[in-house]
């Protein structure tokens, strides 16, 4: 009978041991590091295109690390005349499996997107995602940390060939 007890619990313990996922913290952290400038709260303007021509609106993007610097937490939210018109949460984060950083949006109209991010080079990133019914977006973001600017332009394309801007934005760190 105790035999059998001491069984049991030696296989219990070896099937929770194997059962413990891989601890890919250190790998997260170091590559998310690299987007570590992005932290803070930035303001600024962003020109977006519409079809009766372009709109100026007042944008603050809210940025912060969340799980231990393992994911980036942004919220941009554009207002005109004190009233939010744009608002919009974002988690960035690199996965271990892929070797990719992960990009997940939501909309206050309650949309979601799971996009591409790929680190251009030091402080210039791009991200961009295929729609559905047809076309591409795609974001590039430069940031200067001399001037505390971010400058982003995004672009729309029914093809992957012709590109049209669809929004440039203009922001200071505070």
């Amino acid at each position: 009978m105790i035999m059998r007890a001491v069984v049991y619990i030696l296989l219990l313990t070896s099937t929770t041991l194997l059962a413990q996922p891989r601890d890919f913290s250190g790998l997260c952290k170091a590559e998310m590091k690299k987007l570590g400038y992005l932290v803070g709260d930035w303001k600024g303007t962003a020109t977006v295109q519409t079809p009766s021509g372009p709109k100026t609106v007042n944008q603050t993007e809210h940025i912060q690390w969340a799980l231990d610097s393992v994911v980036l937490v942004i919220e941009g939210t554009g207002t005109e005349q004190g009233r939010a018109t744009f608002n919009a949460l974002a988690l960035v984060n690199f996965d271990p499996a892929s070797k990719q950083y992960k990009f997940r949006s939501y909309l206050k109209e309650g949309t979601t997107t799971d996009a591409y991010f790929k680190i251009l080079e030091e402080n210039k990133f791009e991200w961009g995602f295929d729609i559905p019914s047809g076309g591409q977006v795609k974001y590039m973001i430069t940031l200067d940390p001399v001037k505390k600017t971010w400058y982003e332009l995004g672009e729309y394309s029914p093809d992957g060939a012709r590109w049209m801007k669809s929004i440039e934005m203009n922001l200071v760190k505070l």
